[in-house]
């Protein structure tokens, strides 16, 4: 794909954490409901997770498993809630929270692939767990948004994410510290970074996922048949009876 092709499809970086601000603004109290139920229940997790540590080996195991649980329920919610208010849907209710059995087991497994790869990644040296990280990072919203089977969600990302990889990763670093600017402030700026984060990340998203879309509504269209084919195959039809 030409150099000329990745400008026209550069998003705004400002443009995206300015979308994720307003939108905070007009839904906080949501956010602040939401927020302090995920925060009491990782507290809960991670209080009894300490307090049997190596003393009852079962426990810990079983309450290590609920919050790995709560950690890819939670980034499902995450991402529903950036694409509703990316189409400035009115939040009123928590129906829309809801997902099917088999999108959260397919992003279970995507979410450890991906893990296992940033891992890997990062072994050799970091800088490919890093371009790893960047290229797949949105395989999540792939399979939450458009229900696309585990492999078929890593090459879209990645078909997404090609050639803006530098804006992707400076996007991140902007996200990191406004999220650390928020713990700062008594961790009640957290209840402002996150909802900014949440929407920023799925605005990018559907500008992403927008071009790659205006690529296949933009192909070659299906050669026209010639008028002569179209005469042979209208002689060749028979009348019933004949």
């Amino acid at each position: 794909m030409s150099e000329a092709t990745f400008s026209e499809k550069k998003f705004s970086k400002e443009q995206a954490i300015k979308f994720g601000w307003q939108r905070m603004k007009d839904n906080l109290g949501f956010f602040i409901v939401y927020l302090v139920i995920l925060f009491l229940i990782e507290f809960f997790f991670s209080f009894f997770i300490s307090l049997f540590g190596d003393k009852i080996t079962s426990l810990s195991l079983i309450f290590n498993l609920g919050s790995f649980v709560v950690t890819i329920v939670s980034s499902i919610f995450a991402i529903k809630i950036g694409l509703k208010l990316y189409d400035n849907e009115r939040i009123g209710s928590y129906d829309f929270l809801s997902f099917t059995r088999s999108t959260f087991f397919k992003f279970l497994l995507a979410y450890i692939l991906y893990t296992i790869m940033i891992l890997i990644g990062f072994i050799l040296l970091i800088v490919p767990g890093i371009y790893l990280a960047i290229k797949y990072q949105y395989f999540g919203y792939l399979i939450v948004d458009k229900d696309m089977d585990v492999i078929e969600a890593f090459k879209e990302s990645g078909r997404m994410t090609k050639g803006h990889k530098w804006n992707l990763f400076s996007l991140f670093i902007l996200l990191i510290l406004i999220v650390m600017a928020g713990a700062l402030v008594f961790l009640v700026g957290l209840f402002v970074a996150i909802p900014i984060v949440m929407v920023a990340w799925a605005y990018v998203y559907k500008k992403l996922s927008s071009d790659t879309s205006s690529d296949v509504a933009h192909a070659s269209p299906p050669p026209i048949p010639n008028q002569s084919d179209i005469v042979q195959s209208d002689n060749s039809f028979q009348a019933p009876g004949s």
